[in-house]
């Protein structure tokens, strides 16, 4: 690619090197070139090499030298080997061991298996009205579910889901079939 540039290319960026060379490396007191205007009578100082002619065209320019705390932005920044010195703690810090390694979260608190309830019966959805008791000796119970009356005596089945097992103690006993679990109703005194 350098080879197609052609050779004034090649000196203008040559120059421009140097240049820049020549202001990173330049000596501490650079000088400065300020404008003055052309009735002001030159000064013959040590660092005043040049002044413009008094009937010269323009303006003229003079040459001082840089004061002595101003330093060029450039030269501001520090190249000497002993600046590049840090201190101790920045370079320790800059080398140490540094790990990337994330603990794994704890692991979950053990699962406590718990067997599901035991099935029950509902509530039996049937209210004791009364009784009847016929010349036999046997006894009609007359129960109601919502608004329905229903008249048992003992082996009846209610719904295909009670089925009417006694009395026993005051209590009509009632079987829930499809978990056989055993329910009672208050019928008073027998």
């Amino acid at each position: 690619m350098l080879s197609k540039i052609t050779l004034r290319t090649k000196a203008l960026i040559g120059i421009g090197v140097a240049c820049a060379g020549y202001i990173v490396l330049m000596p501490d007191a650079p000088q400065t070139i300020e404008p003055t205007h052309a009735t002001s009578a030159p000064s013959h100082g040590a660092g005043t090499p040049r002044a413009a002619a008094p009937g010269a065209a323009g303006p003229s320019h003079a040459i001082h030298p840089a004061q002595a705390g101003r330093k060029s932005p450039v030269m501001n920044a520090s190249f000497g080997p002993s600046d590049r010195i840090v201190k101790d703690t920045a370079s320790a810090s800059l080398f140490s061991p540094h790990s990337w390694y994330v603990a794994p979260p704890p692991p979950p608190a053990p699962v406590v298996y718990q067997p599901p309830p035991a099935p029950t019966a509902p509530p039996l959805p049937f209210a004791f009205m009364g009784s009847y008791k016929t010349q036999g000796g046997g006894a009609i119970y007359y129960l109601t579910a919502g608004d329905r009356v229903y008249d048992v005596k003992v082996g009846d089945t209610l719904d295909n889901t009670y089925s009417v097992d006694g009395v026993k103690s005051g209590q009509l006993l009632l079987t829930y079939m499809p978990l056989k679990i055993q329910q009672s109703i208050a019928v008073g005194d027998e």
